[in-house]
């Protein structure tokens, strides 16, 4: 959106008015009056040194603005979009809260560094009334993670909340970053304070304190805890093993990417609170907060993939955190001690006789019985058997169950095609069930099997992640796990790209999708789109623009980026890529692939049809063809015709199980030549033939695709329809096919779907200037295309062609007869012939039998139709006589009419004249 200075200086304000349906009235130079078309007395007068305007009266007036909003009678907002209409600029208002964000940001810096300032002040407390040693101090000091403060507000009596007083400062930066994200206070003495033992200043959500914030990235264990202090116990208790670390949550806010901790293993050790009343229910069960606090993050562990544990703490006493127990045992024993159980959370045993509280997951009392004696490590799964020797003593026996550990089994309710890709209600949702494990094999990282509801039992399916010592130990395991079902329990989309899920767009990626068969039904099953710098999209932008003439790549990189508006849009075309040979096409592609992820399949990838089908399954994210044209006519109307349905998406399904598959990738067709002429208006061009320029930098970042896509979700569907109607407008005003050529008004619908890609894309980026240029070279690219295809783009042209390539061959077997005018009797006018026979000579040639069945055109009236509609038949219902065989019903077409539309016309020398028709 372009601002009022922007506006005045690229709009005359009498080219405006003028636009806006004003008409001149009298014009000296210096001032200049219109009118509206229905009066005839001037209303405007306009200033055209100082573009500025007022009305006849000498009164109102202003700028270009003031001018929309006086004629159309409408609002500042509403005139603004209006002028960006009138001359097809892109808008796009947005809620710019930046300048608000960087005032807490500063605010937040200033109270930093003053605790900053006596960062010393925290030692004798952390010491003296913590526990904590001194080496660990030092760290946080160093790190700039601890300080201390002794603010109090002058507006509050000591003893009100908030007042303040000395206290130890925790400041928490952004994950991987040296952003500042947060800072919370412990006050020395809560009375003082109001009884407040803690503030939090900042970002709530998302963040987590650390004591050295770069022990993340070779960290194997990592401690999650409910607080600094207690994430300050665990540091010291492990301060020799470098490979485990601590964070500290905001209290039970666990709203955390666990992605950062894949490859991990996260053990959570929160507060040992005694069960309360219910908050909201306090005639029911007692709740655990703490608790249900570690049960969301062992969720939330499970659905990125990182293996979840929790401290055992039935020893501690209620009211006990890892401060308390470090502070009387000064050893890392106490957390090393892991709940053995198959579910965490849930004790297999009793400990505490006092007042329990709401379990993670009740049992019955028959499952209960068996629940108890399974026991689990990271990556085994063992039952223990109690029996007495013959002198009465108890004696435990492990018994191996299986060679891996099942983190969890949950249900899946994968959305529907349609509601996937509309938003609309899910009308026809599929359940599945995933299987979460761990193995020695794959280490720290979890691993997933989706099933369906027969498989699920199935222990040949099992066998498949690890061995199984005790088949019906481990039967019955799995029937125990079915209580958990409802554990992790998600909603899913198999789509990877921008889709809808619950009605609301989002970023999918491979890891969101549950595929029964992931490397047939999508290939980017395993896919993360690349990450970044929003700053480095215009640099990418601009490399783009320069490493070929006219925008040429930087047109197949907006391809790539805006093939995510296809959900809002209902369509993206496919991008053919033309080049001679050493025009820099391979050497393009391949750093198209590197900028944005998108994968280029080889012909070796393409012999089948499955094999076509399965590369443009489950993802709007483009994928490419190489050299098609060298593929078998059989492979290449196989891929035409896969084309023509992922231009919008289509869902079918395969094999005996019924396998789901959504076909929707856009696809860009490489070579020298691209034989998909029927697929013409559903294409987009781009030809790199003596335009190549500089190489692009080796150091060239990759394009944010996850933030450009997670920005669009939050922009949503109707900003981008706006934006593509108002390209849409200017492809159109500036189109030079015909108003009743239906074909080119696909195309150019395809060219607008592009520009509004580069107008997003540019308001994503930042880049401010003008980017007239793109917009230029794209309309050229556009009008090219359409007149170099303005042959190719209906079907009956095909058919025509076919049948007069025929009669130059002698092969056509069906009565036909060419007449000329009276006044060229050696020039051939009109080609006597019945539709009917074209398409049964089509049909019925052996040698034509493979186009015939690629025709989208397989009857004779709707060839007829389409004649027709293009003004080449010059009369109906003929009748003629051809070697002594009168003949009825018979279509005469127009010779020049087919030659214009590039039909060749092979005649014999000698022509009929016209004759009347026979009676």
């Amino acid at each position: 959106m372009l601002t009022l200075d922007q506006l005045r200086a690229r709009i005359p304000l009498t080219d405006a008015a003028m636009r806006m349906g004003m008409k001149m009235s009298s014009d000296n130079g210096v001032l200049q009056t219109l009118s509206r078309p229905q009066s005839e007395a001037p209303e405007v007068i306009i200033n055209v040194e100082h573009q500025v305007w007022r009305n006849a009266h000498n009164q109102g007036g202003g700028n270009i603005i003031d001018l929309a909003m006086w004629y159309f009678d409408i609002d500042y907002p509403a005139a603004n979009k209006k002028l960006h209409e009138l001359y097809f600029l892109h808008f796009l208002p947005t809620i710019d809260d930046a300048d608000e964000e960087q005032q807490d940001l500063q605010k937040l810096a200033y109270i930093a560094s003053k605790s900053s300032e006596n960062q010393e002040g925290c030692r004798v407390y952390l010491k003296n009334e913590r526990g904590i040693p001194d080496h660990v101090i030092s760290a946080g000091i160093t790190n700039k993670t601890l300080g201390w403060t002794n603010y109090t507000s002058p507006k509050l009596k000591q003893g009100e909340q908030h007042w303040g007083g000395e206290a130890v400062s925790f400041l928490t930066y952004q994950p991987n970053t040296k952003m500042l994200a947060a800072v919370d206070y412990r006050y020395y003495v809560p009375e003082l304070n109001g009884g407040m033992k803690t503030k939090s200043l900042g970002q709530k959500n998302g963040v987590f304190w650390m004591l050295d914030p770069r022990a993340l990235r070779t960290a194997k264990t990592v401690y999650v805890v409910e607080g600094p202090l207690d994430a300050l116990s665990i540091e010291a208790a492990f301060w020799n093993d470098k490979t485990t670390c601590a964070i500290a949550l905001r209290g039970t806010q666990v709203q955390v990417n666990w992605q950062l901790f894949i490859g991990k293993t996260v053990i959570c050790c929160y507060d040992h609170d005694e069960p309360k009343p219910d908050k909201r229910n306090p005639n029911g069960a007692f709740r655990c907060y703490s608790a249900e606090a570690e049960w969301r993050i062992h969720e939330g562990c499970l659905a990125a993939g990182v293996p979840c544990f929790f401290v055992d703490r039935s020893k501690w006493e209620y009211g006990q955190d890892a401060n308390d127990v470090w502070k009387n045992i000064k050893s890392k024993s106490p957390f090393r001690e892991l709940e053995p159980w198959l579910i965490p959370g849930l004790a297999g045993k009793d400990n505490d006789d006092s007042i329990s509280a709401k379990p993670r997951v009740w049992l019955p009392h028959h499952d209960y019985q068996q629940y108890w004696k399974y026991r689990v490590k990271a990556d085994f799964t063992s039952s223990i058997k109690i029996s007495t020797d013959n002198e009465g003593d108890e004696k435990i026996e492990n018994i191996d169950v299986a060679g891996f550990r099942v983190a969890g089994l949950s249900r899946v309710e994968i959305a529907s095609a349609s509601a996937t890709m509309s938003g609309e209600e899910d009308n026809s949702p599929r359940i599945q069930f995933v299987a979460i494990y761990q193995t020695t094999r794959h280490g720290e990282k979890l691993q997933r099997r989706v099933m369906d509801d027969e498989q699920l039992h199935n222990l040949d399916h099992w066998r498949k992640s690890g061995p199984i010592y005790n088949p019906r130990a481990f039967s019955r395991m799995l029937n125990i796990f079915e209580r958990t079902i409802g554990i992790g329990s998600v909603e899913a989309a198999n789509f990877v790209g921008l889709c809808y899920l619950g009605g609301k767009p989002r970023v999918n990626e491979g890891k969101d999708c549950f595929f029964t068969e992931p490397a047939q039904q999508c290939p980017y099953h395993n896919f993360a789109f690349p990450r970044g710098m929003r700053g480095h999209a215009s640099q990418v932008v601009a490399a783009y623009q320069e490493t070929f003439k006219d925008n040429a790549a930087a047109r197949a990189l907006v391809w790539i980026l805006g093939a995510q508006l296809k959900l809002f849009l209902g369509f993206w075309p496919h991008l053919i890529v033309q080049a001679g040979k050493a025009s820099g096409k391979s050497t393009l592609i391949k750093r198209l692939e590197r900028t944005t992820g998108m994968k280029m399949f080889s012909g070796q990838s393409m012999g089948t049809e499955y094999r076509l089908m399965t590369s443009v399954s489950g993802t709007s994210h483009p994928i490419g063809w190489e050299e098609l044209s060298a593929r078998k006519s059989e492979i290449i109307a196989r891929a035409v015709s896969l084309l023509q349905e992922s231009y919008n998406y289509t869902e079918t399904s395969r094999g005996s199980a019924q396998t789901p598959f959504l076909i929707s990738a856009p696809v860009l067709l490489a070579g020298e030549d691209v034989p998909v002429e029927s697929l013409t208006g559903k294409t987009v061009r781009t030809d790199l033939s003596n335009r190549k320029g500089p190489m692009l930098d080796e150091s060239l970042p990759k394009f944010p695709m996850y933030e450009w896509i997670e920005w669009l979700a939050k922009l949503g569907k109707k900003p981008v329809l706006d934006s593509y109607k108002i390209a849409l407008a200017k492809c159109q005003h500036f189109n030079r096919a015909r108003e009743d050529d239906r074909g080119a008004e696909r195309m150019v619908n395809n060219y607008a779907a592009l520009m509004t890609a580069w107008r997003l894309v540019c308001s994503f980026a930042g880049i401010e200037e003008e980017t007239d240029a793109f917009e230029r070279d794209l309309i050229a690219e556009m009008n090219s295309h359409i007149s170099d295809t303005n042959n190719d783009r209906e079907p009956w042209i095909w058919i025509v062609e076919i049948i007069m390539d025929e009669i130059a061959a002698g092969r056509y077997v069906y009565p036909y007869v060419f007449e000329c005018e009276p006044m060229a009797p050696s020039e051939p006018r009109y080609l006597c012939v019945r539709v009917k026979h074209m398409m049964s000579h089509l049909s019925t040639s052996v040698a034509l039998r493979e186009k015939y069945n690629n025709m989208p055109v397989k009857t004779a009236r709707v060839l007829k139709h389409q004649i027709e509609q293009a003004g080449v038949m010059n009369n109906d219902g003929v009748v003629r006589s051809i070697n002594g065989t009168r003949l009825g019903h018979m279509q005469r077409l127009d010779v020049k009419k087919m030659e214009q539309y590039g039909i060749s016309v092979t005649a014999p020398e000698n022509l009929r004249p016209p004759k009347e028709q026979l009676l």
